[in-house]
């Protein structure tokens, strides 16, 4: 009777627990890495990511994260933090990627998104964002991330993030590689802060920003035209003279309309 209980017990426990990550989620057993010893993984919450990383995790819930799954991999000589992170839809995972690279030494065929640096891998596949953080720099520990970030992205049937209608007329490679999506305030901040005074008036927003040669684009997508309008008005632009033409504002920017509530602002930065 008493081990009948406990097996009762145990049978209400797991499922509880593997509720935690919702199927699919593409985490990685010894089955997909031969040879690796995995510790045991953590999983975390839309409530307790702040026990994880503390301030970012606001940034991370802008994004429309929902779970995450942590776990250390010891393999071929080396150790990795493997991290997944599941954010609200490809559109949110790339903009989490984009403003969390950093200085890329080469971007591996893995996605459309990927960074690849001397301690760390970053990965946008689907909703997924992916970090692969390695404590050394060694010859192995450059190989060793991708094929840890390949046994994950396998498992991810989802289509990436297409986010060319931000900046129409641009080549996708170069949005891809070079672009910025900032989702409101927290976003801007930690994405490109030295945009901070120029939405600060703005609200219900998101922005992609791309510096291409002389030319910085900002393509801003507004909740409501409503919070479009009132964005233009804090920049002294009239709204009735801004259509789908190219118009040169008095201080020097171009602006036009992307559609009823997506402004696209491009300034130069060489006279």
């Amino acid at each position: 009777m008493k081990y009948c209980l406990i097996f009762c017990f145990l049978m209400i426990l797991v499922p509880d627990c593997f509720s935690l990550v919702p199927s699919p989620f593409p985490y990685v057993t010894e089955d997909d890495l031969p040879g690796a010893r995995f510790e045991k993984p953590k999983i975390y919450t839309r409530e307790s990511l702040y026990g994880y990383i503390n301030g970012a995790a606001e940034l991370y819930l802008e994004y429309g994260f929902t779970n995450a799954w942590i776990c250390e991999i010891i393999w071929m000589g080396g150790k990795y933090t493997a991290e997944i992170y599941r954010m609200g839809n490809p559109e949110d995972a790339f903009g989490i990627f984009s403003v969390s690279r950093w200085q890329c030494k080469n971007v591996p065929s893995l996605s459309p998104f990927s960074c690849h640096t001397r301690y760390q891998l970053q990965v946008c596949s689907g909703s997924f964002y992916i970090s692969i953080i390695n404590g050394t720099a060694s010859s192995t520990d450059s190989i060793t991330p991708v094929k840890i970030a390949q046994a994950i992205v396998r498992k991810i049937h989802e289509a990436p993030a297409d986010i060319s209608y931000y900046l129409p007329g641009l080549q996708p490679e170069t949005i891809n590689q070079k672009a910025i999506l900032a989702r409101g305030r927290l976003g801007v901040m930690n994405g490109a802060p030295d945009w901070e005074d120029f939405f600060e008036s703005a609200k219900g927003y998101t922005t992609v920003i791309l510096h291409e040669g002389d030319t910085i684009f900002l393509s801003v997508r507004f909740t409501t035209k409503e919070d479009l309008n009132g964005f233009m008005v804090s920049r002294n632009w009239d709204p009735q003279t801004i259509n789908t033409e190219k118009t040169k504002m008095p201080t020097g920017e171009i602006v036009s309309l992307i559609s009823d509530h997506h402004l696209l602002i491009e300034m130069r930065t060489t006279i």
